[in-house]
């Protein structure tokens, strides 16, 4: 089948994560998709951080009132002309400085009942989010790749579990990937092995491999034995020749190159000498007398090797 040409959306950020999340206070259901409506009554969304700061104005518009009911029933009720005086300076006194000091402590207040709000209802939030990721799963499956990866950026600006992930990879999979492309790779790394996440990786790889970074290769490593059955031994050769990369990489892989070295084409091996000359100083361990020994048995007549066999020096472990 073939694969949609299509531009990946850009997502607009918020400053916090929270701020995507939205209500409908008719159904008390939650989304974080673009949708202005709730697609089950129509009403539309109200965003949880703007739900948090109306409470706070419904609180002291009331809290005001009762305060003011008192003080006039207070005036009321005095003894004296000189008392019920007293009662309403004292009563709007105290009226204003409440009101002046819940708006000094407002956004603390709202804060506050934001997060009474999210733990209340964690678990509707869990089912809205739960609902937005099906939405995704049956515009995936009606071929609707674009919408489908749209909400998928959308859901994963608040949350980043393995479901949302996998199905992220499954949409990117059905897109024909470019180099002017925003991809990445890192974030969608999965718990576990993800034969779809490696077909993604793997695509990745021959359009940016500066985006095959460590966790990524550590990834390889640890589900070597599966993606070798899935995918084949090649594989796993070309994520061992993007470990040549840079010198951090070779120290932190040094036994996972060791174990593919005879596999590695010419240039890949020149690279390794390479780093491994420019740094006499690193001490390289099994992995610099390996590289020699491979070398001087494959390409001790090639002039191109010429300056890391003279002398057996340029090889030396340190």
């Amino acid at each position: 089948m073939s694969k949609h040409a299509i531009h990946l959306p850009l997502i607009k950020r918020t400053k916090y994560r929270f701020q995507k999340l939205k209500m409908c206070k008719k159904c008390q259901c939650y989304s974080v998709l673009k949708g202005k409506n709730c697609p089950e009554c129509g009403t539309v969304f109200k965003g949880v951080e703007g739900i948090a700061k109306a409470y706070v104005w419904k609180q002291l518009y009331s809290e005001t009132l009762w305060i003011l009911l008192f003080v006039c029933l207070g005036g009321i009720f005095a003894p004296t002309i000189g008392a019920r005086y007293y009662t309403l300076i004292t009563g709007v006194s105290f009226t204003l400085g409440y009101v002046i000091l819940t708006f000094i402590f407002f956004k603390g207040e709202s804060f506050y009942q934001l997060r009474k709000l999210i733990f209340t209802d964690i678990l509707k939030i869990k089912t809205g989010i739960q609902h937005d990721s099906n939405q995704a799963r049956e515009d995936i499956k009606e071929n609707n790749v674009s919408a489908a990866y749209d909400k998928l950026l959308e859901i994963g600006e608040l949350i980043y579990n393995d479901q949302l992930k996998i199905r992220t990879v499954i949409a990117l999979n059905k897109i024909a990937l470019r180099k002017d492309m925003n991809l990445e790779l890192e974030h969608l790394l999965p718990s576990s092995y993800d034969k779809e996440f490696v077909k993604y990786a793997l695509e990745v790889g021959k359009i940016n491999r500066q985006l095959i970074k460590k966790s990524c290769i550590a990834y390889f490593i640890k589900y070597k034995m599966e993606i070798i059955h899935d995918f084949g031994v090649d594989t796993l050769m070309s994520i061992a020749g993007t470990a040549l990369r840079m010198k951090l990489y070779i120290h932190e892989f040094s036994e996972f190159i060791q174990e593919n070295i005879d596999y590695f084409p010419k240039e890949r091996i020149l690279r390794l000498c390479s780093i491994i000359h420019s740094h006499p100083e690193e001490n390289w361990g099994g992995l610099a007398e390996i590289t020699q020994q491979h070398v001087l048995i494959k390409y001790s007549y090639d002039p191109d090797f010429k300056p890391y066999i003279k002398g057996k020096l340029a090889l030396e472990l340190s």
